[in-house]
């Protein structure tokens, strides 16, 4: 059964415990959505700004972007969208959720039929299954699931932070988490704030990235009695910044590396935060302006 909630003018939910929202008066929409099909599932926890000024209705339609792009490619290996984007008027909430809340179950319930259709007919040729369990197979098929999430995690004077981290299981082994990760909006004007560094210093980060690293496995590290290096895969073996841009919050700049980026998936998404004080020297003058310092 569907469940839809509208929770006008919300604060941001956290999406990590280092990184709390702090209120500057920035005002947002958020929606709250879940359903299913016979073989899948769909949830959508989304926060837009309200469109009040000329930076935050340009930050609203770049955000609008992500979540069309998103919820129009959930097989994330087609590249041909599943439905049209919303062509109504964007400031009305409403409407445009219940727009792509409906598109992208109908989308996920077609795609997960398709696969169910598709294993139901091996099975029903096989020659070496009983009856039995042909049925079996049949009666617990695993389901799609998708997860949309986009919510605010930080904000200052100059910037505020979205963050969208998304969850995909397609029947598979194991789902995944996709993305556009942090993102960084000035709010005067509303455009996302890609480049934080010089160019080149991660040469000149190393240390600092190998704290963060040895932060974030340590436990594990202690526990089977492993090297940083038997954890992390690199290609030149430099620690490279994340391809997702950092997320700026209260303490610092957080690093999220996304699955296979620099380590093995059973090692999750390795993820630490560096203070502003640490990576101040790195910074570009613009980003520095941006995050106060």
């Amino acid at each position: 059964m569907k469940k839809t909630v509208i929770l006008g003018m919300a604060a941001a939910l956290v999406l990590a415990a280092a990184c709390n929202p702090s209120n500057k008066g920035f005002k947002t929409e958020t929606r709250d959505y879940a359903d299913s099909t016979a073989h899948s599932y769909l949830t959508i926890k989304a926060e837009l700004p309200v469109a009040a000024t000329e930076g935050t209705t340009v930050m609203r339609q770049t955000l609008v972007d992500v979540m069309d792009k998103a919820l129009s490619h959930i097989d994330n290996y087609e590249q041909k969208r599943a439905f049209p984007r919303f062509d109504g008027d964007p400031d009305d909430t409403d409407a445009l959720f219940s727009y792509y809340e409906q598109q992208a179950l109908a989308s996920i319930g077609a795609l997960s039929q398709a696969t169910v259709d598709e294993r139901a007919k091996y099975i029903l040729e096989s020659d070496t299954l009983s009856d039995a369990e042909k049925q079996a197979y049949l009666d617990n098929a695993p389901k799609w699931g998708f997860e949309f999430n986009l919510q605010k995690t930080w904000e200052n004077d100059k910037i505020a932070v979205f963050d969208s981290q998304n969850y995909i299981y397609m029947a598979g082994a194991h789902g995944g988490i996709i993305g556009d990760g942090p993102m960084t909006f000035d709010k005067e004007s509303g455009m996302r704030i890609r480049d934080f560094f010089e160019p080149g210093a991660v040469a000149d980060m190393q240390k600092l990235l190998r704290s963060g690293m040895e932060s974030y496995f340590g436990e594990r590290m202690a526990a089977v009695g492993t090297e940083l290096e038997d954890h992390l895969q690199l290609k030149d073996g430099l620690i490279p910044l994340p391809e997702w841009s950092p997320r700026p919050c209260e303490e610092g700049l957080t690093f999220i590396y996304q699955q296979y980026e620099v380590a093995a998936y059973a090692d999750g998404m390795p993820e630490f935060t560096l203070s502003y004080k640490d990576v101040k020297p790195f910074l570009l003058p613009e980003a520095k302006k941006d995050l106060g310092l």
